[in-house]
């Protein structure tokens, strides 16, 4: 009946934020979902800002980050498959809207070896422990716990106060924070091997009050002090540039 607690739910337009909620895989056109454990994605937005976390399934461990531009996520993703050591990149798109029960449901498109599949997941009740990461699963050089500052850029003049980045790592997927300088915050996500970090973002520019994506590939190299050097070539908005970030320590 159009006055059921369903139908109303479904009338209503979705909610501005995802932040905290969880999905779970329930079907997709490019592979088998598993009944006993499914793909679990927990979400984090702030304004059009958005990352989070996945794992299960043929997924050991996965991280994303994206832009939220009304009812659509685009997001940019870094996984290692449970079945090998092999780092996946990636990006879909996702649509978010009412499920047929009154849940939210993310219907999701994106392209695997060549041909555009379609995945749907559907809102899910927190869980509450989310699998450890394993220490001894840290690449090196080490940049899991590392800290960096912005030292040049072809994008803007460096200040007083740089920008700094925060990264963590395991299992050759990268993800971090970083805020200051042009940027109120950003967050970033990729794959870290034979010495090249190949990363997606997306940061809140101060100045123009929006919300950009981008993507890099990073030469991780050593100062002769022994501080980790990070020499990047960016595209952001569809322009590129270059930038040198050296390690805190």
């Amino acid at each position: 009946m159009s006055d059921s607690p369903v139908a109303a739910a479904a009338a209503q337009p979705v909610p501005e934020s995802i932040n905290d909620r969880e999905f779970i895989l329930t079907f997709s056109s490019g592979s088998e979902v598993s009944a006993t454990s499914p793909t679990r994605f927990r979400y984090r937005q702030e304004g059009q800002m958005v990352w989070g976390e996945y794992y299960g399934d043929t997924v050991a461990l996965g991280r994303f980050v994206g832009r939220r531009d009304g009812d659509v996520v685009s997001i940019r993703f870094a996984h290692r498959l449970a079945t090998s050591d092999e780092v996946v990149l990636g990006m879909a798109s996702s649509t978010i809207r009412w499920a047929a029960d009154g849940r939210l449901e993310l219907y999701e498109e994106f392209e695997k070896n060549g041909k555009t599949e379609v995945s749907i997941c559907l809102e899910a009740e927190r869980h509450g422990a989310w699998p450890d990461l394993d220490p001894a699963h840290r690449s090196a050089p080490q940049l899991d716990g590392t800290t960096f500052i912005l030292e040049e850029s072809t994008a803007s003049a460096v200040s007083a106060e740089p920008t700094q980045f925060e990264f963590d790592e395991n299992s050759g997927v990268v993800w971090g924070f970083y805020f200051g300088d042009t940027v109120t915050a950003g967050r970033c996500v990729g794959r870290y091997r034979n010495g090249v970090l190949d990363e997606f973002f997306v940061h809140h520019v101060i100045a123009s009050d929006t919300t950009l994506l981008g993507d890099s590939s990073t030469t991780l190299g050593s100062r002769a002090d022994g501080r980790l050097e990070l020499i990047e070539e960016f595209v952001l908005d569809g322009v590129p540039g270059k930038s040198v970030c050296v390690q805190v320590i």
